[in-house]
């Protein structure tokens, strides 16, 4: 944590900022270890502080670690502690975490500090991962794994996309909790990319896409995979070969220095050769940890370059209106030698 915080303070100096006030519970817990739901961390170039209320006075005493720590009587923001703003002129606040009441009602109590709204200087921390984070995320994918491996089992035709959902939650909630929405979206459901699994039973010829990820102590995961209920059409087979093409097309070009959107052009231009790429419409990948979506971004738009310690989802897929779809995802952690493929569960066309 110390060395977390002290980077943040690198980072200051670098922004001509004399001090940041962190208001993302996400990043809190990354600079210090908080989980709670209600802190506030002030970081300047020579200190750093975490605040809270009551409710968790005796958490912090285990879990706040590298920081000074203080307890308050009154809301955060309304009784801003400015007293600890002593030499510090120009305070960085994160602009894309702090509300527009609560900037106003800083600004109001501060009046020999200059508010900056500010870039995430946590978030880009936060793109590089340890070894010890990289652990974390493959406990969860391997976890991850599991639950899908449990669930195939279950599908034949008449069973509801919302069973095979709850049954995947089920299976998470003995290590941790679903990373976000799961998708189960089954025939022509499979043609939008984040169905949510509704009461559709499921069919012989069904293409079924299951997008899901667990979190277990704060670290995600993510995977898709696109499977059949028995044998699917010509077209649905061809497109997962396809699909499956497109991100071989990407992950041969993954290494550090490589600007993320030639990752995300390399499986667009594959399908655009053979006819799909109208049909994929969605960016090629996104950064995973303590979030599951951070930095850097695969996409056609995007100004990043891969470095070493990213964790990144590749996930290219086709859509057919009416049809069904194809998606299929693999989280990869970037090496200097190019990437280790975290995610285990095989992408052979599997007919059920």
């Amino acid at each position: 944590m110390v060395n977390r915080i002290r980077a943040l303070q690198k980072a200051l100096t670098e922004k001509k900022l004399d001090g940041y006030l962190v208001t993302s519970l996400t990043n809190i817990r990354y600079l210090c270890g908080f989980t709670g739901s209600n802190g506030m961390m002030l970081v300047t170039r020579s200190r750093a502080i975490f605040y809270t209320d009551f409710r968790y006075q005796e958490q912090v005493k285990t879990e706040v670690k590298g920081c000074a720590k203080r307890v308050l009587e009154r809301d955060l923001y309304a009784g801003f502690p400015v007293e600890e703003l002593k030499g510090v002129r120009r305070l960085g606040v994160e602009k894309s975490h702090l509300t527009l009441a609560r900037f106003e009602l800083l600004r109001q109590q501060i009046k020999k500090t200059k508010l900056i709204p500010s870039e995430d200087l946590v978030l880009q921390l936060r793109r590089k991962k340890s070894p010890q984070e990289v652990a974390l995320i493959e406990n969860a994918q391997r976890v991850t794994e599991q639950a899908f491996a449990r669930v195939l089992k279950l599908i034949k035709p008449g069973v509801t996309e919302k069973d095979l959902s709850l049954e995947i939650e089920f299976q998470f909630r003995h290590f941790g909790e679903p990373a976000f929405g799961i998708i189960v979206a089954s025939g022509e459901n499979a043609a939008k990319p984040h169905a949510r699994a509704g009461n559709r039973r499921l069919k012989r010829g069904d293409c079924i896409t299951f997008d899901i990820g667990c979190r277990i102590d704060g670290y995600c995961s993510d995977m898709t995979r696109t499977v059949f209920l028995g044998k699917p059409s010509e077209e649905l087979r061809q497109v997962y070969e396809a699909v499956l093409n497109a991100q071989n097309e990407a992950l041969a070009v993954i290494k550090p220095g490589v600007p993320c959107k030639l990752v995300d052009l390399a499986a667009r231009d594959y399908l655009n050769r053979i006819g799909l790429g109208k049909f994929f419409g969605h960016s090629l990948g996104h950064g995973v940890g303590l979030e599951v979506h951070e930095e850097p971004r695969l996409a056609k738009t995007s100004n990043q370059t891969l470095e070493v310690g990213d964790v990144v989802t590749v996930e290219p897929g086709v859509y057919l209106p009416g049809k069904g779809g194809v998606r299929i995802e693999d989280m990869v952690y970037v090496t200097r030698k190019g990437f280790i493929d975290l995610t285990r569960t095989s992408k052979k066309l599997l007919i059920l």
